[in-house]
């Protein structure tokens, strides 16, 4: 009944725009159904590169960036900065997963998202990390990162390349 009462919502004013929002690796497949049932205006998943590193992820991705290319929906993007999952590390931050800390990294990672024109980013849940976020897409030129630079910063930062949560 959800979706009734956002349609409704839309249709009465109340709303612009109505979004579907999902984590895990089967995210892009589930918004694709979803973009079956119903014209959202909006999708959001998790997308850095270390997701990117799944094969059927970076699959799947692709295939609903493209269909909402053509059909106009945006694509909003989480979890750029994602290092992994805190474990049994003190949690040092107000979001869920182990963000990178350095700002050339922050740079990178966001680089790397913003390098897809296609893609909208949106920042961590951190008010001390949202400056260092915005910081770095304000230096990013929105050219494509190589994957090379990117397995270096995987390398580099111990980040988990099949890191989905």
């Amino acid at each position: 009944g959800a979706l009734e009462y956002l349609v409704e919502a839309k249709e009465s004013g109340l709303t612009r725009f109505i979004g579907v929002t999902g984590h895990g690796l089967a995210v892009a497949r589930m918004h694709m159904n979803s973009l079956d049932r119903y014209p959202f205006d909006s999708v959001l998943l998790p997308w850095n590169y270390p997701m990117s590193c799944n094969p059927d992820y970076r699959r799947e991705f692709g295939m609903l960036r493209d269909r909402c290319a053509r059909e106009g929906v945006a694509v909003q993007t989480i979890k750029s900065i994602a290092r992994g999952p805190w474990g049994d590390k003190p949690k040092t931050r107000s979001v869920w997963y182990e963000p990178l800390e350095d700002q050339a990294d922050i740079d990178l990672a966001v680089a790397w998202v913003l390098g897809d024109a296609t893609l909208f980013l949106n920042t961590a849940g951190d008010i001390n990390l949202l400056p260092r976020v915005i910081e770095a897409a304000e230096k990013c030129a929105g050219e494509p990162i190589p994957d090379g630079r990117m397995d270096d910063l995987v390398r580099r930062r111990g980040l988990e390349p099949l890191f989905v949560e």
